[in-house]
């Protein structure tokens, strides 16, 4: 008996299925895809139990007659190509016939669809793959296509789903994108019976950026349009200001399509390159048009990626574009109120020579001096970042000078602008703990780390003696014959997340620190994290954070955890909020399982509250970091398993330079 067997359609539709429906998110892309080539003006998206239980897509398009309604669930059914060379010539989103054959061998469907110039609808209803119904129905113009028990049939499938509230928060974010670049096109989006957005369809991008993010990232975005070689960029990009973590609020659309491409990331990064600061991301809304016979959309089942004949070609397009929009807002400074005059006097000198004003103040934002001289002689509108720049240069300089101290001398003042508002403060401010305060545990660290006997490199560190820093980002120690260098963003996140940890224990018998904002903070946010933060009001309350649902995707955040009032690194931030957003993309990121969500915000809060490398601190903190890192329960790691410091030995080093064999 042969081995080869040729697979039935049913499951050979239960196959492709799961490589075109991975999750929720994927029936819902499929299915706006549809109702999108259907010429719909108006769009309605429902979801009910993280869309696992039931999604319904609405739509006011062409509709379909009987025939076409029945053929649409068949695999490989298409109106949008003909034959393969059709695949390069695309003005379609959907193309292959995979969706609804996919959709229907792993869910309930029912599909209700009518055309402008019929008098009746049809009703077509699969199970498990196969059509079990089709008749007249009552309908209006357009398709509803509703999908209820997802994956019902495909436990293999099912069990790798993700909590409800992280799959809703990924149907939320991919109608953002859908509702942005096809802004002619007003969105509805309804979760579990509540709408949470609603898009105007005026045919502006703004517009719909505005209705989804609101006015603090609108206001701070710059008009893109750009063309080359027969390409062109439109869309918005932000300024030197409009900056997050991730890039998260970075959309790309070539030809209307949301995709991904690193050669895109790149150009982008290049475009801003000195402008932002290390590991900080620009958000912008990129519409790319690359005639159909230069891209390859057919590369990825979800048609996430393409392919571009040229990849030099579009990261110029692109590059060139955010360049020229950036450029174009410099300011003459004879307009600006605030200036940085940055003039050389030598084009031969070193940077001692280099004279700096500076007038007003800056954010939290910083520069990079990239080639440790300043060319030419400039006058410009200031950004924040650019206050800052001069600021940390004028630091760069005060950190050559020679320790006079340690020669007898006298420490010369070289004076640095500050603002000491916590609302304001350079994030390279630093408060920590005195030395005489650093053994104190009653923030949090167990008791029996005080009188417990430290051992190993732990016990060797405790009485090692303060040498210096590396980059300010290092501490070097150094005990009789051996030297340790401490990487003080890992040290001070472990020691805060060994003291967010011992008070989430301890909470039900101690009053946990946290800090009660004066004035609460209100948050406009995305569909997206207005759902997760619904979906988690416990979690985060269990971990220090108040937070009031005020609708309209707005909340408000009354209380923050600190670490200790006088280590309490919210004060170097520019506000809690910040603060809260940034952990709040790390969670997303990380999409932590049920149950656990309270232990990564505890991890993350430790790491966003933890000074970073490059801040400048004292050798009197950096003792204090020290003395309380050594009695924790685990020295050696951060929150996240990264090691806090390494020791090496004299005689290593001897043995690098040869002094021993």
């Amino acid at each position: 008996m042969g081995r080869i067997n040729v697979l039935d359609t049913a499951t050979a539709n239960a196959i492709k299925a799961g490589e075109v429906i991975e999750r929720p998110v994927s029936v819902v892309k499929e299915l706006v895809d549809n109702s999108i080539d259907a010429g719909a003006t108006s769009v309605k998206v429902e979801f009910e139990g993280g869309g696992i239980s039931l999604i319904r897509v609405s739509d006011n398009g062409i509709g379909m007659e009987r025939e076409d309604a029945q053929k649409s669930f068949l695999i490989h059914a298409t109106s949008k190509i003909r034959c393969v060379e059709d695949i390069y010539d695309l003005s379609t989103q959907g193309f292959r016939g995979e969706a609804l054959a996919s959709i229907a061998a792993c869910s309930e469907v029912t599909l209700i669809t009518k055309q402008q110039d019929t008098d009746v609808g049809t009703k077509v209803v699969y199970r498990d793959g196969r059509m079990i119904e089709c008749v007249d129905a009552p309908a209006d113009k357009g398709t509803v296509v509703t999908v209820e028990n997802l994956f019902s049939n495909i436990p293999a499938r099912y069990k790798f789903l993700k909590r409800d509230s992280t799959e809703g928060m990924y149907i939320c974010s991919l109608v953002e994108k859908l509702a942005i670049i096809n802004s002619d096109i007003s969105f509805k989006l309804i979760k579990d019976g509540k709408p949470v957005l609603t898009t105007p369809g005026s045919g502006d991008m703004r517009d719909a950026v505005y209705s989804i993010y609101g006015k603090q990232i609108t206001s701070g975005l710059l008009e893109v349009d750009y063309e080359h070689e027969g390409m062109r960029i439109t869309g918005f990009t932000g300024n030197t200001d409009t900056v997050r973590g991730n890039r998260a609020l970075q959309y790309v659309y070539v030809n209307s399509r949301c995709i991904r491409n690193t050669s895109i990331s790149a150009a982008i990064d290049e475009a801003y390159r000195n402008s932002v600061m290390k590991n900080k991301y620009p958000i912008c809304f990129l519409a790319i048009y690359v005639p159909a016979d230069k891209v390859d959309v057919n590369v990825h089942p979800q048609k996430a990626e393409v392919k571009f004949s040229s990849e030099q070609d579009i990261f110029r397009l692109v590059y060139h574009g955010l360049k020229n929009t950036l450029m174009s807002t410099v300011t003459p400074v004879s307009d600006a109120p605030d200036v940085v005059r940055i003039q050389e006097e030598n084009k031969s000198a070193d940077l001692s020579s280099k004279q700096i004003s500076i007038s007003g103040v800056g954010s939290s934002d910083d520069h990079a001096v990239s080639s440790g001289k300043l060319r030419g002689s400039v006058s410009y509108q200031a950004s924040s970042q650019e206050v800052n720049a001069a600021n940390d240069l004028l630091k760069i300089l005060s950190e050559f000078r020679p320790d006079i101290d340690a020669i007898g001398g006298e420490k010369q003042d070289i004076s640095v602008a500050e603002n000491k508002d916590p609302d304001t403060a350079s994030e390279n401010e630093l408060t920590l703990p005195s030395s005489d305060d650093s053994k104190d545990i009653e923030s949090g660290i167990s008791d029996k780390n005080e009188t417990r006997e430290l051992t190993g490199d732990i016990a060797l560190l405790s009485q090692a003696k303060f040498v210096g820093f590396l980059f300010n980002t290092y501490i070097i120690y150094q005990s009789s014959d051996d030297y340790f260098v401490i990487d003080q963003h890992a040290a001070h996140e472990r020691v805060l997340y060994e003291r967010f940890m011992a008070k989430r224990i301890r909470k039900d018998t101690e009053i946990r620190d946290v800090q009660t904002l004066l004035v609460p903070q209100i948050l406009d946010l995305p569909t997206s994290d207005y759902s997760f933060v619904s979906d988690n009001l416990d979690a985060f309350s269990d971990n220090g954070f108040e937070i009031d649902i005020l609708g309209d995707r707005q909340i408000a955040l009354r209380t923050v955890p600190v670490a200790d009032r006088d280590e309490d690194r919210l004060k170097s931030m520019s506000k809690p909020s910040v603060m809260f957003r940034m952990i709040l993309d790390d969670l997303k990121k990380e999409t932590p399982e049920k149950g656990k969500i309270w232990y990564s915000l505890i991890q993350t809060t430790a790491c966003k509250a933890a000074i970073k490398a490059h801040d400048v601190i004292t050798p009197e903190e950096a003792q204090a970091l020290v003395d309380q890192l050594v009695i924790l329960d685990d020295p050696y790691h951060c929150a996240h398993g990264r090691p806090t410091f390494f020791r090496t030995s004299l005689t290593d080093l001897e043995k690098r330079f040869k002094r021993i064999i």
